[in-house]
């Protein structure tokens, strides 16, 4: 029996060994991943750089030699090729606006109308958050207090919701819900 408790436990001390060999190959080749992809970034980031500095010399040059209809035309190109982008950006941003000023409260809407999205989402998230009707609770001590002091349930349910089903479940709690 000694014998087979020791081949089992070399057996564990070699796997052990292998595991521990396999994370140390695979952290070094997740650091030599990580050192070439930083490679490839920072040539992509020089590339990037040379490529804007060869534009702006080729547009030097044709200023000095005073080609202004061959700059004109590669201007013109990219303002065309730019143009679908802008306009989709402009009805975008249109879209947005419209759906934050119907958040707005209508008398406010003109005060905001012409403001930066930022301020417009900030705004009707500030506006949103109206103060809520007198609950059940704040009324306490009020006349007619079966109905948390409105006229009836109906006008307890419809202006605060909450505070007629709180007073329904209380006094309700013996019957089954």
């Amino acid at each position: 029996m000694s014998e087979e408790n020791k081949v089992s436990n070399e057996t564990v001390v070699e796997q052990g060994t292998e595991n521990v060999a396999q994370e140390s190959a695979q952290n070094e080749y997740i650091a030599e991943s990580k050192k070439y992809r930083k490679r490839a970034q920072e040539a992509e980031n020089k590339l990037s750089n040379l490529q804007k500095q060869l534009e702006t010399q080729q547009n030097q040059k044709l200023k000095e030699k005073e080609e202004y209809k061959t700059l004109a035309e590669k201007y013109e190109a990219q303002v065309n090729d730019l143009n679908p982008y802008k306009e989709k950006y402009e009805g975008l941003v249109e879209q947005r606006r419209t759906k934050l000023l119907e958040r707005i409260p209508e008398d406010k809407r003109e005060t905001f109308k012409n403001k930066d999205l930022d301020v417009l989402e900030f705004m009707a998230e500030q506006l949103k958050s109206k103060p809520s009707e007198p609950s059940a609770r704040n009324l306490v001590g009020t006349k007619n207090q079966e109905f948390g002091g409105y006229g009836s349930w109906q006008e307890f349910a419809i202006k605060d919701p909450e505070g007629a089903t709180k007073a329904i479940e209380e006094s309700t709690t013996n019957f089954i819900k």
